[in-house]
């Protein structure tokens, strides 16, 4: 990955420009879901490190372009793609792309074999070449010293490869063509994607997606990064899995920079995606070697993005280019995203569920505080009060009492003990309005057909079901909804009906799950205390 010439600090990779419309679902991959699964049971963190060994040795000298180890991995790239029987995609059908002064970028493709979306194309890539031996204007320091450049970019070379030769262990055939690409001069200006976008060995008009492997390979805490999903609608949802393994994320950032191999493919007005691994101290210095890689983790993030490919290249329909993306920054997204504050109380009370209680006792909430003002003052309810049921029902559990104050229409009956008197039946009216589900949320202009969460009121059912702010949610009950119009119409009707449930398609930080929010109010032994 190249230091930019404007933020040298800032130095991130992996591109992975897809495009997909998320009204227009891919090909459902039933066909080829066999085929799916054994090609990622194929990836296997022993090629990934063999891979990823052989261009970080000491013998390649850094891989600077131009050098002598730039071009013994360039020779060793172009063996791979002819051993995996690619097509070639450089110059005259041959698998390099020579350039000046004396850089070449190696290039191979499978054939589409839709009739109809044979001619549209994605491109896969990652930079192979790095800064040799450091210099001021490209290493962290030291200088002097071999620069291997495991993680930047040996991990995304190997990530590439590791691809390649998974697809080619199956009999499944992209509907679309995919060009994998293995780009030099990276860490000059990005000199080789920049090179192809002005003579690409296909037609430029055809790249519907680009995939750039650039750092993929110190996943921390089972984070990856993903730039680029606001480059064309949909893209989220597409890169979004039920797969992803329980202890990975993705992080769907809006930072995107001039600063790897995805910016030429951007500046040329195609749909791109950066992902990578992160930053980290061995950062363009002599200590990024080969030891230091995560492989179990560069093993799932090439998995991860093989799905992705799969499903791109698979796609009914893939959407252009938006526009609207170039001016969406960091901030931006801070602005539009911001949460929404908490709704004011309905009772106005505070409560402590196990003061006081002693062994036989029947459960119930303490008043430990009241507001000022509030409904429970103005109704009576004193501090130290007991409150041993709500509308007749007795507290078996502590979220009966929030949620039952959530979703009733004008008033509470709280069954009161205070000291040693007799219980009384006091009415409270509430203020505000009820809350059946507990959830606000608004509409991406990149992402139609979604909605994300805004707002999870505690104790609601939203809450109880684990939905959380920034949530995604994409259906109803198995249904899509096109707007958050639409949606707030489906959830209206469901609850006008008396629905005890609601199914939500939900995606959380890159997992797609379904979520069963119940409705009913909690009730049965005390599991649910701490929602």
């Amino acid at each position: 990955m190249q230091i930019p010439v404007i933020i040298r600090r800032c130095a991130k990779a992996l591109l992975l420009a897809i495009a997909l419309h998320p009204i227009i679902a891919a090909r459902g991959l039933a066909a080829d879901a066999a085929a799916l699964e054994a090609a990622l049971a194929t990836v296997t963190a022993g090629e990934l490190k063999e891979h990823a060994g052989f261009l970080a040795d000491d013998t390649l000298e850094g891989r600077a372009a131009g050098s002598r180890g730039g071009r013994a991995a360039a020779h060793y790239l172009a063996l791979r793609l002819k051993e995996a029987a690619l097509q070639g995609a450089g110059d005259r059908g041959g698998y390099q792309q020579p350039f000046s002064p004396g850089y070449v970028n190696v290039l191979g493709k499978i054939a589409g074999a839709d009739p109809e979306l044979k001619d549209e194309c994605i491109v896969v890539g990652a930079h192979y070449d790095h800064v040799g031996y450091g210099s001021r204007q490209n290493s962290n320091g030291p200088i002097g010293y071999i620069h291997n450049g495991a993680d930047d970019n040996a991990s995304g070379v190997a990530a590439v490869l590791e691809m390649i030769d998974a697809l080619g262990r199956t009999h499944w055939r992209p509907r679309r063509t995919i060009l994998f690409a293995f780009w030099d001069g990276e860490e000059i200006n990005l000199l080789g994607s920049r090179h192809w976008v002005r003579q690409p060995t296909v037609p430029l008009s055809s790249v519907r997606l680009a995939v750039n492997a650039d750092m993929v390979g110190r996943m921390t805490k089972g984070r990856l990064e993903i730039e680029g999903t606001r480059t064309a609608l949909g893209l989220r949802k597409l890169l979004s899995s039920e797969r992803l393994p329980a202890d990975m994320w993705l992080d769907f950032t809006w930072e995107y920079q001039e600063n790897s191999d995805h910016w030429p493919f951007f500046e040329a007005g195609i749909p791109s995606l950066l992902i990578h691994t992160g930053l980290h101290q061995d950062y363009h210095r002599p200590s990024d070697d080969l030891e230091k890689l995560n492989i179990a983790g560069l093993r799932q993030a090439t998995a991860y993005t093989l799905e992705a490919v799969c499903k791109a290249a698979d796609a009914d329909a893939l959407p252009s280019f938006r526009p609207a993306a170039r001016s969406e920054t960091a901030y931006t997204r801070s602005q539009r995203e911001a949460p929404l504050g908490p709704t004011p109380p309905r009772l106005g009370l505070r409560w402590d569920w196990s003061a006081g209680q002693a062994e036989g006792d029947e459960p119930y909430a303490v008043v430990t505080s009241l507001t000022p003002g509030g409904a429970a003052e103005q109704a009576g309810v004193r501090v130290g009060d007991r409150i041993v049921a709500v509308d007749g029902a007795a507290l078996e559990v502590e979220t009966l009492l929030p949620a039952a104050v959530l979703r009733a229409r004008g008033e509470v009956t709280l069954r009161i003990v205070r000291g040693s008197d007799e219980p009384q039946d006091l009415a409270v009216p509430l203020a505000g309005r009820p809350v059946e589900l507990g959830l606000s949320w608004r509409e991406d202009a990149a992402a139609p057909g979604a909605a994300y969460v805004t707002r999870v009121v505690p104790y609601s059912p939203a809450a109880r079901a684990g939905l959380a702010v920034y949530d995604r949610m994409y259906a109803v009950n198995g249904e899509p909804f096109a707007d958050g119009r639409a949606l707030m119409a489906r959830v209206e009707s469901l609850l006008e009906a008396g629905a005890e449930s609601i199914q939500l398609e939900i995606e959380s930080f890159g997992h797609i799950k379904s979520v069963d929010v119940d409705l009913r109010l909690p009730s049965g032994g005390n599991a649910d205390a701490t929602l």
